[in-house]
């Protein structure tokens, strides 16, 4: 990777997610490591997953809109979140001007937005022998819930 923050980000094929009471679970297929996403990380995860290419200032606004910044460098904070989704393989960089179809999310049920908290992504490596094994990973090129065949001399397909 650049020393550069890519400019278009896409989730990784690589993992899988889920959302639960606010709180995203990503899963590495290939580490077999899990994060956990709350708050402006879920928001800023869901963002992506909603409008694959978005730019970082195009996140940023978003997340603007839904929060209270109080002074916040939020494109800069951004910027270095979805850097760090890069490098830990979790998001692909995207070349190339997208449109995107980015819709800021909702304020709160009051009317008012939240305050602003840099998103932060919680590593986690205690279960990686487990997720490994799992046999989501022994599946066809057509995915889960296939299963690879043996081809000759051993191979899976």
């Amino acid at each position: 990777m650049s020393e550069q923050t890519p400019r278009r980000f896409a989730l990784s094929g690589q993992v899988l997610h889920d959302s639960i009471d606010g709180e995203v679970i990503v899963i590495d297929l290939r580490t077999g490591t899990y994060y956990s996403l709350r708050d402006s990380a879920a928001e800023l995860w869901g963002l992506i997953q909603r409008a694959p290419g978005a730019s970082p200032p195009e996140l940023a606004e978003a997340l603007s809109a839904r929060y209270e910044t109080n002074g916040h460098d939020v494109e800069s904070v951004v910027a270095g979140f979805l850097g760090r989704l890069h490098v830990e393989g979790l998001v692909d960089a995207l070349e190339g001007d997208l449109p995107t179809a980015l819709v800021a999310p909702t304020l709160e049920p009051n009317g008012q937005p939240r305050v602003f908290v840099a998103p932060v992504l919680d590593k986690h490596t205690d279960m990686q022998d487990l997720v490994l094994i799992d046999p989501v990973h022994e599946v066809s090129g057509a995915g889960w819930p296939h299963a690879a065949t043996e081809a000759p001399g051993g191979a899976h397909t």
